[in-house]
């Protein structure tokens, strides 16, 4: 379960995101009943995979990328690859990641810029290898978050593939970055709580947008 991965980060992190989980949660639900709209959103965590992944290959830390580094690079890639062969089952056809295929598109490429652009401005003077160690734990915990609800509405509704191996994967890689960080910087605790606040508001935004396509693409059916 995601609390052995460090038990008050992970607590801290749900107290914040409280008010967000049932809605999230119902949207999901709601998502998983309609094949292109669910395709669609698969297509978006794909793409947010893959975002993931070239922000490593162009991070400062990559000029010397360790083994840690290249690992989760392969990671990033291998669950890019998983989410989008699983939208592409559901659609039964090849999908870009361009607005008709791609829930939320230009949001979740927002997401991530800012989210980026923000971390990096806050530690422009820091070690090269700290903004790419916040912005990938900060990315986790949401990825953490949102898996494990997502993976609760895949079992509830039959829906015939699994999360589980992902989450294990990402589960260890955000524990080897709290273990990293917490030798590397003095100032962990404070950073982690302003780059989660940063962070829930740019998801906030992504996930407003989601929601609205979802109820668009219904009120179009009726």
């Amino acid at each position: 379960m995601a609390q052995s991965m460090n038990p008050s980060l992970w607590s801290e992190f749900e107290l914040q995101n409280r008010s967000l989980a049932a809605p999230v949660r119902a949207a999901l639900a709601a998502l998983c009943g309609e094949s292109w709209q669910h395709a669609r959103f698969l297509n978006m965590l794909s793409l947010l995979e893959h975002i993931g992944s070239r922000k490593i290959m162009a991070c400062r830390a990559m000029t010397e990328p360790d083994h840690d580094i290249l690992k989760h690079l392969a990671e990033e890639t291998r669950h890019a690859h998983f989410f989008k062969r699983a939208a592409e089952k559901l659609a039964r056809r090849p999908l870009d990641y361009s607005h008709p295929n791609t829930m939320a598109c230009a949001w979740a490429r927002s997401y991530m810029g800012r989210l980026d652009a923000e971390i990096a401005r806050e530690l422009v003077s820091a070690a090269s290898v700290l903004p790419y160690l916040y912005m990938s734990l900060i990315v986790e915990l949401r990825a953490i978050w949102t898996y494990h609800l997502y993976q609760t509405v895949l079992t509830e509704q039959n829906a015939g593939f699994t999360l589980k191996s992902v989450l294990a994967e990402e589960e260890l890689h955000l524990s080897a970055m709290v273990a990293r960080l917490t030798d590397m910087d003095a100032r962990v605790a404070a950073r982690i709580a302003l780059f989660s606040q940063v962070e829930e508001a740019r998801f906030r935004c992504l996930w407003s947008q989601v929601q609205q396509e979802s109820v668009n693409h219904r009120l179009a059916a009726e």
